[in-house]
């Protein structure tokens, strides 16, 4: 029955992954065609920004600025967005379509009914990171870029707990509430919030205080770009994920289900 779950679930997501997944491979291929051609001249351009704003347009990572604009701005918006957007209306949306009784009326718990969906939200968002790796990784094997496998795979790896942080947020918050509006714009003013203070607080001579935001731990920490994955980055995202899972799972059970 769990099985079952979980492909409805990925049958649910797998349109908007697929095209998500398309469009952003489609950026990073255009992403690393056209570094090379602009990476003089951004240098050029940036070459006396100070350090804090070099990191923030992204022309100070293996490959130029172009492929910092994609890992820096690009993929991970887009990611956080789908992950929101996703996780928000995973369990909660069933509630508001009217589908709720449906599932149940199955013999699966609640507990494992919320699992199920958070884990069809998950594998969403690792097909999506992972077409984006494949198209990527090809431009590395053929040398035409400076940014390596091991760079890639750390940005990819980030970009996936970074989504898979906020995802859960969104998810907990309408899973607990049965509101995915609510859960939606909960996680989504956090992550715009946290992403002000993660880019403009170093710009004011504030970085102590960027460290609050989980953004800060996606590329600035760490710099997995050019160093690959750090896990304790890692352990944060997966922090913030577990506690509002816990959350999500104590209060879920507990309601009186609508739809």
């Amino acid at each position: 029955m769990i099985a079952e779950l979980l492909r409805h679930e990925v049958r649910r997501r797998a349109v908007g992954a697929g095209v998500l997944a398309v469009i952003l491979g489609a950026f990073g291929a255009l992403a690393l065609a056209i570094a090379e051609a602009l990476g003089g001249f951004i240098e050029e351009m940036t070459a006396n920004f100070p350090d804090v704003l070099t990191a923030l347009v992204g022309s100070n990572v293996p490959g130029g600025y172009v492929v910092g604009e994609m890992f820096n701005l690009v993929f991970p918006i887009a990611v956080v967005v789908f992950a929101i957007i996703g996780g928000a209306g995973a369990l909660a949306g069933e509630e508001r379509d009217g589908t709720m009784a449906i599932l149940s009326a199955q013999p699966v718990t609640r507990a494992r009914l919320l699992w199920t969906k958070a884990a069809g939200v998950a594998l969403a968002l690792v097909v999506v990171v992972s077409v984006n790796w494949v198209v990527m990784a090809t431009f590395i094997a053929a040398d035409a870029t400076e940014l390596t496998l091991v760079g890639l795979t750390g940005g990819t790896i980030h970009l996936l707990f970074l989504g898979l942080a906020f995802g859960a947020v969104a998810f907990a918050g309408a899973a607990a509430t049965g509101l995915p509006a609510l859960g939606s714009a909960v996680a989504g003013g956090i992550a715009v919030a946290a992403y002000l203070a993660a880019t403009m607080l170093p710009l004011a001579g504030l970085e102590a205080w960027a460290k609050v935001s989980p953004w800060y731990y996606y590329l600035a920490d760490s710099d997995p770009l050019r160093y690959g994955i750090n896990l304790a980055d890692l352990g944060i995202f997966t922090a913030i994920a577990a506690v509002v899972m816990a959350v999500a799972a104590g209060a879920f059970p507990r309601r009186d289900l609508r739809g």
